[in-house]
């Protein structure tokens, strides 16, 4: 065994207690097959795939990665057919983070699982690309190249960026941090929910994308300045501060390399106006741009610098990057569902995951203890952040 360092956020996750470090807190994905699968070759390529890469073999400890030797395949076969039945499986770190099962039925499923201490969503679909095309070299195709770099090395060339920017990351988060921002809990409570909604019609999501290229911002940061502009009649004017995820593969090598390149991050956002301006969304733009920019600095030390620390509600937005179908040799596999962790945790006070979908609409899944943010004042953001987008991007000779 050898040992490489951890990364920042794995670091944060083991911080973050039992609850995102367990058999549960994991990335998932189901594939449709087109035709049944050889379980030897599968498992042949998947021994191959472990081999390659070293977080696939690696237990994540308080003080280290520590990766193992090459070695068998967690490989599992079943019977059934509805993806549903198969979206979500117990990883135990202590077996090993990856987990894959081949349901026969009609259709034939393939699960991939990852322990999200290993795995990003980029990790997920990099493992589905490379075990097909392994699977196809065990038949006699190409044998795609080897990996550009381990995570290992990403882990420690952000361990060196860390200690050159620490004084600026401090710095930066300490000025950002110090205003007393609004808080998000108020009068209304009911009990915990969680729900599965639709964010905006493929009109709005439209809206969104004219908006972004009207005025040099992105559909990520129109929305997060529209949903700031929504939650102004409830939460009063003032800055205010979410949460969010950044993805890190900021080097080419790391473009597909596996292993998990994100963080969470605060975000601190100026005052919204009551309507949503462009000048607001390209402050909220450079605002998330420079969160990026810092956010490998510890956020416990940041969350120290707040004048009020309340609770601070979770926004992101992820566009529809599901990948076209996979070849494992004569065999298509299409996904067919994808999912992170199981939602085994309590809910913090505000949480939305949105993204786009193949439809064209974003839909989120929301969950909130119901402290100031209740399942029927959640509900009513919604009309209100299409609201916003359409006023937004209309012509300014209708607003």
């Amino acid at each position: 065994m050898n040992t490489r360092p951890l990364s920042v956020f794995q670091r944060a996750m083991l911080d973050c207690g039992p609850d995102f470090t367990g058999q549960w807190f994991t990335m998932n994905a189901v594939l449709r097959l087109s035709a049944p699968l050889d379980p030897d070759v599968l498992s042949a390529a998947l021994t191959n795939l472990i081999a390659r890469h070293e977080i696939l073999r690696t237990r994540v400890t308080d003080e280290a990665q520590v990766v193992s030797p090459p070695g068998p395949p967690v490989f599992e076969v079943h019977q059934g057919s509805d993806p549903a039945d198969w979206l979500h499986a117990p990883v135990p770190p202590e077996s090993g983070p990856l987990v894959v099962r081949l349901v026969r039925g009609d259709p034939g499923l393939l699960a991939v699982h990852l322990h999200h201490l290993v795995a990003d969503p980029g990790t997920v679909w990099a493992v589905c690309r490379e075990l097909a095309a392994l699977y196809s070299a065990e038949l006699g195709g190409p044998a795609p190249p080897m990996p550009a770099a381990q995570y290992g090395d990403y882990a420690a060339a952000e361990a060196r960026q860390r200690r050159t920017t620490e004084a600026g990351d401090r710095a930066w988060w300490e000025t950002a941090m110090a205003r007393d921002f609004v808080s998000v809990r108020k009068d209304e409570n009911g009990p915990p929910y969680a729900e599965r909604a639709t964010l905006l019609p493929k009109a709005g999501l439209a809206a969104v994308h004219r908006f972004a290229r009207t005025h040099r911002t992105t559909p990520a940061t129109t929305l997060f300045a529209a949903l700031a502009c929504a939650m102004r009649p409830w939460t009063g004017p003032g800055p205010r501060v979410f949460t969010t995820v950044f993805g890190l593969r900021d080097r080419p090598e790391w473009r597909r390399m596996l292993g998990p390149c994100l963080l969470t991050a605060y975000v601190p956002l100026p005052a919204p106006p009551s309507r949503l301006t462009p000048e607001y969304a390209v402050e909220v733009r450079d605002v998330l741009r420079d969160c990026r920019r810092h956010c490998r600095f510890p956020m416990p030390e940041v969350r120290a610098f707040r004048e009020t620390p309340d609770a601070v509600p979770f926004y992101e937005y992820v566009p529809d990057d599901w990948p076209e179908p996979y070849e494992f040799g004569p065999v298509t596999a299409q996904v067919v569902a994808a999912a992170g962790p199981k939602d085994t945790r309590a809910p913090t006070t505000l949480a939305i995951r949105s993204r786009s979908t193949a439809e064209g609409t974003v839909t989120a899944h929301v969950s909130s203890d119901g402290r100031g943010w209740s399942r029927d004042r959640v509900r009513s953001l919604w009309p209100a952040v299409a609201g916003q987008v359409g006023a937004g991007a209309a012509p300014d000779s209708l607003r």
